[in-house]
């Protein structure tokens, strides 16, 4: 999980994991609960739009191939946490969410909060509402 020590926007922040689908199904991570660290959690992916690199809501969630890795990273799908209720400075706490696959399958992780040295400005740009 992202710090948000001198973050630009500190009121959201992003995990990242490696999810791996050891299975002959391909399956769908459809949502993600990260406790009561943030108002509103969503997946989100990258996209290109009029030639700009932007986050918006993944649509139906994040696949992960059988057989495959789905590694949210920077730059790439992840989960985003929206209106923090706290700050969370580097190697604080560490944060527990629960990943729900599309075969209704939980998964729990826990994510250390922790500096991010690839610093990417298309993290901070959203898809216009509406």
């Amino acid at each position: 999980m992202r710090t948000t020590d001198g973050a630009e926007r500190p009121e959201m922040t992003a995990v990242f994991v490696s999810l791996t689908n050891p299975s002959e199904e391909d399956r769908v991570l459809v949502k993600a609960d990260c406790g009561d660290v943030a108002q509103k959690v969503e997946l989100h992916v990258m996209e290109k739009v009029d030639g700009e690199m932007v986050m918006k809501e993944a649509e139906g969630g994040l696949p992960i191939p059988a057989g495959k890795h789905e590694h949210l990273a920077p730059g790439g799908p992840h989960i985003m946490l929206m209106g923090l209720t706290r700050e969370l400075p580097a190697g604080s706490e560490e944060v527990e969410c629960t990943l729900t696959l599309d075969d209704g399958q939980s998964i729990e992780i826990v994510a250390p909060v922790k500096q991010f040295t690839e610093e990417q400005d298309t993290y901070h740009t959203h898809e216009a509402d509406g």
